[in-house]
């Protein structure tokens, strides 16, 4: 359990860095769509026209961790921003009901720095409101070219979502801050998600993804995630997206970083 929270950092920059190679290029016309697949898949290949971007995080539920009792989500918030030109980013999660942990993290050019702090910090041995210095993690390949690669993208998020069980379905389109989006759902129940992978040790319940991106761009502006199971819990996540926005990050001070 130790071993995975100590990656969590390491494995969390790793996801933000691939986003932060997929933004480039320009946007693409916006045709009005109405095969749900088509709506995630542009959905997702869209982030290759962003410049800059923000997002906040709300939890909600009680999650369920064996030998450690239950954690309440409610109070856990997330937020952050990157700059693609920059290649910087920042990233804060508040989490006072899960061991009293705060992370903080930021990527400037090749070189991220994170902070943990509250018993997690303890259980990991990291140096008490220090960041931790280190090297951009990097996928093996050409990870710029792979996540810019949009048809290749297009076809392998096409043929998983085909791969479904119980396919997405297209609700009525609905407003998002000032902007029109389509609002699409995802279903999976325990018999789903073993049938996509039966040597997973599936969760014992059901879960559901829904994605609203804006009509203009199919940039995503909300996406959302819940899961009821009686051995983990009921619990969801809700995240809101800005585009075009000014975003500053800078390294910190030399005296807040571990040696």
């Amino acid at each position: 359990m130790t071993r995975r929270l100590a990656l969590f950092p390491i494995a969390l920059l790793a996801v933000l860095s691939l986003i932060l190679s997929a933004c480039a290029s320009t946007p693409p016309a916006a045709p009005s769509l109405t095969d749900p697949k088509e709506i995630v898949a542009k959905g997702v290949t869209s982030f290759s026209s962003v410049k800059t971007f923000e997002f906040t995080g709300s939890f909600s539920g009680l999650v369920k961790v064996p030998q450690m009792g239950d954690f309440d989500l409610s109070k856990v918030t997330m937020s952050g921003a990157i700059d693609v030109s920059n290649k910087s980013l920042k990233f804060n999660l508040k989490a006072p009901t899960v061991l009293g942990t705060e992370i903080d993290a930021l990527v400037v050019g090749n070189t991220a720095y994170y902070k943990i702090e509250g018993m997690l910090a303890a259980m990991l041995g990291g140096t008490a409101g220090k960041y931790t210095k280190s090297d951009v993690p990097t996928a093996s390949g050409d990870p710029v070219a792979d996540a810019t690669d949009i048809t290749k993208a297009i076809s392998e998020i096409q043929a998983a979502l085909a791969k479904l069980p119980t396919p997405p379905t297209k609700g009525a389109d609905e407003k998002c801050g000032n902007q029109d989006c389509y609002h699409v759902t995802t279903k999976l129940t325990a018999a789903d998600l073993k049938a996509l992978d039966p040597t997973a040790a599936a969760m014992n319940g059901d879960v559901t993804f829904d994605i609203w991106t804006q009509k203009s761009d199919y940039r995503p502006a909300k996406l959302s995630f819940s899961a009821t199971s009686a051995e983990i819990g009921t619990f969801g996540m809700t995240l809101e997206v800005k585009y075009d926005v000014p975003v500053s990050v800078q390294a910190p001070p030399a005296d807040q970083v571990a040696p």
